[in-house]
């Protein structure tokens, strides 16, 4: 228990390698503003180095995204991210992989996606887009994403989800600013200026993730340190927001119909031609007494809490495309 207790901040961590083919490379920068932990140095007309900063060797949660958005395919990346041990240790294959739907030694995925059914294509494809168009969603999209989610299976039907759109750019650029001041907080805490683990957030931290695991993991606060460096841009500008509420008197687990409920509304956006981002950074500071005021101002009220929430918008370039992903255990019986 102390040795988990001990890798409860910065564990150790070993990541992917990053590699970019300067002759390839287009220097547009997308990799850089599409990466979700702010893990690449750019300046315009410039190849990309990958990084990393604050106690992290390099910032790269493995997720593939610089991958699919490069237009020439001039980056790869080989190996996993793992921790080896403590309180956050992936339980995972470290075995990365393009998707196998039929099996292994069918040929790669491209070869065998039109033996696929509509919906296992989109699967497949769909991406986190942080690169969106300045350019709204109509009503009418937003409103058939909506019904998908209201068709999803709950325990006991009860449907224990409500939704808030956010369309106002005014009133999304409020939220990012209130919520940034709680994940600013956390963030520079936590990250270590001189690359070094401190005895004494090590012993806090440590302390901490025993209560509070899921919340204290570190591949979160590179998202944080991202939105930091963006002037606070949660939502990376996209035009529209979904805020998905579960009502916490809700049948059995009301977490879990809502993560149904969300994904259902994801597929169809994507299938639509949309782009969206899984986005639950400011939920956490959305419930602290600091936003009280907020809340009010959403009409969020008890029973009701906010549990995650979607950007959406018309992705920028080509973003939806199959990515090697890490394997879980299978266990056959």
């Amino acid at each position: 228990m102390f040795e988990s207790l001990k890798q409860g901040y910065l564990p150790r961590m070993y990541f992917p390698t990053r590699t970019i083919d300067p002759d390839k490379c287009t220097r547009c920068g997308r990799c850089f503003h599409a990466c979700p932990t702010y893990g690449y140095r750019w300046e315009k007309g410039s190849v990309p180095v990958p990084v990393g900063y604050g106690g992290f060797e390099q910032a790269c949660l493995n997720c593939g995204n610089c991958t699919a958005v490069c237009p020439s395919g001039a980056i790869t990346m080989t190996g996993s991210f793992v921790i080896p041990s403590g309180r956050y240790r992936t339980m995972l294959e470290e075995k990365m992989d393009e998707p196998h739907p039929l099996g292994y030694g069918k040929g790669p995925y491209e070869e065998i996606e039109d033996e696929l059914t509509d919906v296992e294509r989109v699967i497949y494809r769909r991406r986190s887009v942080r690169l969106f168009k300045d350019k709204p969603v109509p009503k009418e999209l937003l409103v058939r994403i909506l019904e998908a989610g209201r068709f999803a299976p709950s325990a006991g039907n009860c449907q224990p989800y409500r939704f808030i759109v956010l369309t106002d750019q005014r009133l999304i650029h409020e939220f990012e600013r209130k919520a940034m001041i709680a994940l600013r907080l956390l963030k520079n805490f936590y990250l270590a200026k001189n690359g070094k683990r401190s005895r004494i957030k090590a012993a806090l931290f440590g302390f901490m993730s025993w209560f509070m695991v899921n919340k204290l993991d570190p591949r979160p606060i590179t998202a944080m340190e991202k939105a930091d460096k963006t002037n606070g841009r949660i939502y990376y500008n996209a035009p529209a927001v979904i805020l998905i509420l579960k009502n916490r008197h809700g049948i059995s687990n009301p977490d879990l119909d809502t993560g149904i409920c969300t994904q259902n509304m994801v597929l169809t956006a994507h299938s639509l031609g949309l782009g969206t981002c899984y986005i639950s950074l400011p939920m956490e500071p959305l419930s602290m007494p600091l936003m009280a005021g907020f809340r009010k101002k959403l009409g969020i009220t008890s029973p009701f809490e906010a549990v995650t929430s979607i950007a959406i918008g018309y992705p920028k370039g080509k973003i939806d495309r199959p990515v090697k992903r890490d394997t879980p255990r299978v266990d056959w019986m």
